[in-house]
């Protein structure tokens, strides 16, 4: 999707990074737990792909709007790297007070897992500057199907050729990532959308192989609705320090707390394990039909964006207190 030359970008320096890791140092939201446990110490925002599918300079306006509805933060969508105006974005974001972290997918020319040593080099090139953009903005960490293109497929499982090919990038990558102090997050999707990594216990396998604390696993709940048997069991199996970031999503991508998602569920595991870094809502805009294809939807799933990240929220929130 990128159109982006994936060229190298020099590090920034440390002091640029501590004070990208100071303005979010304020963002953190406790819940009370109305049940006398422990509170919930996390912060909640929404992935902006429910507005757009690429962010460039001229959806700045988005992330005001997005603080207005009560969030602490932003998902950026980092898909077209050549949009994307860190200098402008980092300017929003601290205005507007607000946290933010990236989302990605591997384009078919940077796949980690490809048999062609450029392809893998590109990958590795393209994890590096998504890094570098991240810590300009002054971000926190870089999440999503890291390691293979969404919606390649083979016919059958990933080869251990393969997975060794793509635990090698994502090394690079982590190395990359503890040098920027910018973490990044494996998200597994679906046997629909990949055949690399499905569940929660093929992408700890995964980390714990790379073996750095810069690489860390997310759980989607509408993949983990599909893939895991026990979407709370997984996430303690995760626990506190391989749980890198959360998409709260719903069972059809509509609106958190509509449809079949063990919530309540959910959130007691998070409790349980000290959870305390993000919790994005990911649904995706009804109007960019590129978005809805890749996606597989080919029906209304809500009523309005606004309305998804208002009642979502809400939801979520509530489920924090009560759960």
């Amino acid at each position: 999707m990128s159109r982006d030359g994936l060229t190298r970008r020099g590090f920034l320096g440390k002091a640029a990074l501590a004070t990208g890791a100071a303005a979010l140092a304020g963002c953190e939201t406790e819940t009370p737990d109305t049940k006398g446990g422990k509170p919930l110490n996390v912060r909640y925002g929404l992935n902006l792909l429910v507005y757009t599918v690429t962010f460039s300079k001229d959806q700045l306006d988005l992330i005001p709007k997005v603080a207005d509805m009560g969030y602490d933060g932003v998902e950026i969508p980092f898909n077209d790297l050549s949009v994307l105006d860190a200098k402008a974005t980092r300017e929003a974001l601290e205005k507007a007070g607000m946290g933010m972290m990236a989302c990605s997918i591997m384009p078919p020319d940077a796949n980690p897992c490809s048999p062609d040593a450029a392809v893998r080099q590109a990958a590795v090139e393209r994890l590096k500057r998504m890094i570098d953009i991240t810590a300009e903005m002054g971000g926190e960490a870089v999440a999503g199907p890291l390691y293979s293109p969404v919606g390649y497929l083979t016919g059958k499982g990933p080869t251990e050729e393969e997975l060794k090919r793509c635990t090698e990038v994502l090394a690079a990558g982590a190395a990359c990532a503890e040098k920027a102090k910018i973490p990044l997050a494996i998200e597994p999707l679906n046997r629909f959308e990949t055949y690399i990594i499905n569940t929660v216990d093929q992408a700890l396998k995964m980390v714990k192989t790379v073996g750095s604390d810069y690489l860390t696993v997310q759980v989607d709940t509408f993949h983990a609705n599909i893939e895991e048997k026990d979407t709370a069991a997984s996430i303690r199996k995760i626990g506190k320090q391989w749980l890198g970031h959360i998409h709260a999503s719903e069972s059809d991508r509509g609106v958190p707390g509509t449809g079949q998602v063990r919530w309540k569920e959910v959130f007691r595991a998070l409790k349980d394990i000290g959870y305390d870094r993000w919790i994005m809502i990911e649904s995706f805009a009804m109007d960019i039909a590129d978005l809805l294809a890749a996606a597989c939807i080919w029906r209304p799933i809500y009523e309005s964006a606004d309305g998804l990240a208002k009642d979502g929220l809400k939801f979520l929130k509530e489920m924090a207190r009560t759960a």
